[in-house]
Parts: structure tokens; sequence; C-alpha cells
């Protein structure tokens, strides 16, 4: 059994690893964290829908802080489209623009293969960085949550991706 010195140095490793963590590292955990289902039976419940094998969709909604002020600098009705941090293996399924802007996006539905959490990060850090937020998720409530909103895809601001405009 280790004593209080030995407890307190190993208190004091944890506390300097978390100290030389990148941002982006800490970002990327804690979307990872925040993302994780409550259970195996979530998970697999998740998975059941359309997915290909080995595939997860974010849905994601960017806020519209286009009334907001801060340090001077107006907020933003969306993401620009063109800010959308792409990668191999990701690929936009459905986007939602922003009324009257047709180049900024309201919402997203986003297939990845793999970098869950480095995508999340990378789309947080992107939303903050023009001015507004990304509200992210996964499962089947987000799932549910934009079925709803969008319900048929009859939705003027609904637009399907094009295949071949993004890499997959």
């Amino acid at each position: 059994m280790k004593g209080p010195k030995g407890a307190i140095e190993v208190w004091m490793q944890h506390l300097q690893e978390a100290l030389n963590m990148t941002r982006t590292e800490l970002v990327r955990r804690l979307a990872e964290h925040a993302t994780r289902p409550l259970s195996e039976h979530a998970r697999l419940d998740a998975s059941r829908g359309s997915l290909a094998v080995g595939s997860t969709d974010l849905f994601v909604w960017f806020e519209d802080t286009s009334e907001r002020r801060r340090d001077g600098r107006r907020g933003i009705a969306g993401l620009p489209e063109s800010l959308v941090p792409y990668a191999p293996g990701m690929r936009v399924v459905a986007r939602v623009y922003a009324e009257g802007h047709p180049h900024l996006l309201s919402a997203a539905r986003i297939r990845l293969r793999d970098g869950l959490g480095e995508r999340i990060a990378a789309l947080y850090t992107a939303a903050l960085s023009v001015g507004t937020i990304a509200w992210i998720g996964t499962g089947e409530q987000y799932e549910r949550a934009w079925n709803d909103l969008y319900p048929n895809g009859q939705s003027a601001a609904l637009q399907p991706a094009p295949d071949a405009t993004r890499p997959n």
C-alpha cells in the first residue's frame, strides 16, 4: 500500500499530464466522453440504423449568434460551409442552410468512418473561430430529433450533399 507520499506523487504526475495536454487533445477527449452512449444497450440500438458497419452519424446544429456582440464583434447565423473541417472517411450526408444565407450552414448530418473525437473537436473549433456554437450529438435520440425537424427531407433548407463534391 502506498503511503501519503506515494499518493501525492501519483496525483502530481496526473496533474502534470493534464497541464501538458494541448487544447485540441482536451477538446477531443471531452468530445469522446460526452458522446459515449450511456450503456452498451443504447450503443447497440443506435448502431442498428441504416449506417454502414463501422460508421457513425454526427448531428450538428449551429447556433444563430448574429444578434450577440462580444468584444466589439458580432456573431454569425451559422457556419460558413467552406469552413467545415473535412477529413478522410467523412461525408456530409445532408445540410441545412440558414434562412437567407445560402452559404451558412445551420445544421449538418455528417457520416464518419473513424476519428470521431477529432472531427467533433474540429467542428467545435471551426464554429468558435467564426463566433457561433456547434451543438453536436450522436445516437438514436439525435437521429429522432433530426428526423422530427426534417421529416421527409422536404424542407426547403434541407439539401442532400452531393457525393462527388467532397472527399469520402
